[in-house]
């Protein structure tokens, strides 16, 4: 990159190839909804495609697409017609999550406010540190740690609750 824009398809088609799948779970996240996330990242980067943006290095891209697939997020569901949506399944059952990942973990995540989602994802799935995340949301660094350990607490309620009622559920049919 090194402070260019960029100017070719064959650059731009790299940068959707490396990120569509971060960008894609991130509204898929916010969103709740497969087909408002494909959206929402695609008009992320139609966005870079337009943008005449310069760009220092990978990670500054990645940073941007972020900030932009969160904001376009943020105008799907501020928008007058999105609660009268119906959401229909799940990242699991959409085949989208790797076969590492905690399904029931990424359940509560989705379960949470999206000011704990988007910090929560970026912190332990992308690797970003917490200065990192509070300068690309535009948050004080203490708000991105305060918001980290409310949602690890939150999360801890919500698969303890799930731990309970599965032991119920098993007490039950024995």
């Amino acid at each position: 990159m090194n402070g260019s824009p960029l100017h070719t398809d064959k650059k731009i088609e790299e940068i959707y190839y490396q990120y569509i799948d971060m960008v894609y779970r991130i509204a898929r996240m916010l969103l709740k909804d497969s087909r408002e996330a494909e959206d929402a990242a695609q008009s992320a980067f139609v966005k870079l495609m337009a943008s005449n943006h310069t760009f220092q290095n990978d990670e500054h891209i990645k940073a941007w697409l972020i900030v932009t697939v969160k904001n376009e997020c943020r105008n799907t569901l501020a928008h007058w017609w999105h609660s009268k949506r119906a959401y229909l399944g799940t990242m699991e059952e959409e085949g989208y999550l790797d076969e590492n990942t905690d399904c029931d973990l990424w359940n509560a995540v989705e379960g949470l406010h999206s000011k704990y989602k988007l910090p929560l994802y970026l912190y332990y799935y992308e690797g970003y540190k917490t200065v990192e995340i509070a300068e690309m949301l535009g948050v004080n660094h203490a708000t991105i740690r305060t918001r980290l350990l409310a949602a690890k607490r939150k999360l801890k309620l919500i698969l303890e609750e799930d731990d309970i009622d599965e032991q119920r559920r098993t007490k039950s049919i024995l």
